[in-house]
């Protein structure tokens, strides 16, 4: 068990085991890890705004975020970002690409300091071939991923740029049991790939409507009802 081998290795290997064992998230991914590949591991931070992985490059490491948060996106050629997903404490990144050393589909950006366990792609095979409960927990996740990543899609195709915005609002608003939000427009237009000036005439729409009020970056819900019927809801 991952517990018993703790006092095998170095202070610093040892404190990263604390970290790990103390964090439910975390102890599950790597509870059943053979002492083998646990010594393989290599710790790693990457400060704010710092790139974790790049879009296109080959994958060579598997990854587990310690702590911190990152951004995961998509960039397309004339520099627009499409937000993916935001990864937290317990999030794995390169399970995709390094089965077959294949180019990272998105880039990684560290959304602030950010601290890394990595292992290499020939350690990565060997845990799978070792360790069940971990080969069960990729499987689930990608799977997981999949179904977010194809509803996320079909949402996409299926409906318009203010739909999606409204029903974006809508979850903050429920999210933050508040009738006044903060809101990143910039953060915004990289999750739906659109241009700022698109969600401002959104915005603009709906504070015609009188469904919403704005006052700079915060947003303030005038009308429930509207904007729920706004968001397809």
């Amino acid at each position: 068990m991952f517990k018993a081998n703790c006092g095998m290795h170095s202070e610093a290997w040892q404190a990263i085991i604390a970290q790990v064992t103390a964090n439910a998230a975390l102890y599950d991914w790597v509870k059943h890890c053979p002492l083998s590949i646990m010594r393989r591991w290599s710790a790693r931070t990457v400060a704010q705004n710092g790139l974790i992985c790049r879009q296109g490059d080959i994958c060579q490491h598997f990854r587990l975020i310690l702590q911190g948060e990152a951004d995961i996106f998509f960039e397309a050629d004339d520099g627009r970002r499409y937000q993916q997903a935001r990864y937290h404490q317990g999030d794995i990144l390169g399970e995709l690409e390094i089965f077959e050393q294949r180019p990272y589909i998105c880039s990684v950006e560290a959304t602030r300091e950010t601290r890394l366990l990595e292992l290499t792609r020939d350690d990565f095979h060997r845990w799978l071939a070792l360790d069940n409960h971990f080969n069960q927990r990729i499987l689930r996740t990608c799977s997981q991923q999949y179904y977010h990543l194809s509803a996320k899609a079909g949402a996409d195709s299926l409906y318009t740029l203010q739909q999606r915005v409204s029903l974006t609002l809508w979850h903050r608003f429920a999210q933050q049991e508040s009738e006044r939000i903060a809101l990143d427009k910039q953060q915004l237009s990289h999750e739906f790939a659109a241009a700022v000036r698109s969600i401002n005439r959104i915005l603009f729409t709906l504070k015609a409507q009188q469904i919403i009020a704005v006052d700079g970056e915060y947003i303030t819900l005038l009308d429930p009802d509207s904007l729920q019927r706004e968001a397809g809801l």
